[in-house]
């Protein structure tokens, strides 16, 4: 997905270039920042084509982020019964975002500037990989259970829709601003492995989990020539 989505739009903006005089023609190279609940802030890449006053736009954000584990929860050694059992998590997580944007816009002159409006889609996948080491206890033995949880998950492709705005100044300095939607229905897919206290293989597990927000503001600055 990520060749096709930069084949698409190097393919693009190569028409444009072919179509257009030099006054036509434009390119635009954007650097900046992105920021989601979910991953924090990452830097952003962008590059934008225009032709006459319309835009075609490419921008790629991603990052990793981990976290440590360090939590306990009680639960039933069985149902209707008097003892519970206590499970202590230690581990570690970390989590890979990679979203491509792909836009079109339009510009109107305001001021000593130009306007443009976008509207376009994202493109994301979410890869995580997390390792725990599990600790357990029944009221009445002398002994711990341990086991080790190491987990692998990604999502498959998730499309968001993204509407931005961008003025460009007529010595070709511009700023962008750009929101792309997330109602936090991403699913995981993942395998993993449990190596129990005798050090065998418990075999594989898999599990699906909810996404966090990746609503997403991004903000750039760019130099049109």
């Amino acid at each position: 997905m990520k060749k096709v989505l930069l084949a698409c739009a190097v393919t693009s903006m190569l028409a444009l270039s072919a179509s257009a005089t030099a006054s036509e023609f434009t390119l635009n190279p954007m650097v900046g920042a992105s920021n989601s609940k979910a991953m924090g802030t990452k830097a952003a890449v962008g590059l934008e084509a225009g032709y006459s006053d319309f835009i075609f736009g490419y921008t790629y954000s991603g990052g990793e982020k981990g976290q440590n584990i360090d939590t306990s929860f009680e639960t039933d050694v069985m149902p209707g019964a008097p003892d519970v059992e206590m499970i202590q998590v230690n581990g570690s997580e970390r989590n890979d975002f990679k979203a491509h944007t792909l836009y079109l816009g339009y510009q109107f002159d305001v001021g000593a500037g130009q306007l443009a409006l976008k509207a376009g889609a994202e493109f994301s996948k979410l890869k995580s990989v997390g390792n725990y080491d599990l600790n357990n206890a029944t009221p009445g033995q002398d002994y711990v259970d341990r086991a080790e949880l190491g987990l692998n998950a990604s999502s498959s492709t998730v499309v968001k829709p993204m509407i931005g705005v961008g003025y460009y100044m007529d010595n070709g300095l511009n700023f962008n601003l750009h929101y792309t939607f997330h109602s936090g229905d991403r699913d995981m897919k993942g395998t993993g492995s449990i190596l129990d206290a005798r050090g065998t293989d418990a075999g594989a597990v898999s599990y699906s989990v909810a996404d966090k927000d990746f609503s997403t503001v991004m903000f750039t600055v760019g130099y049109r020539f």
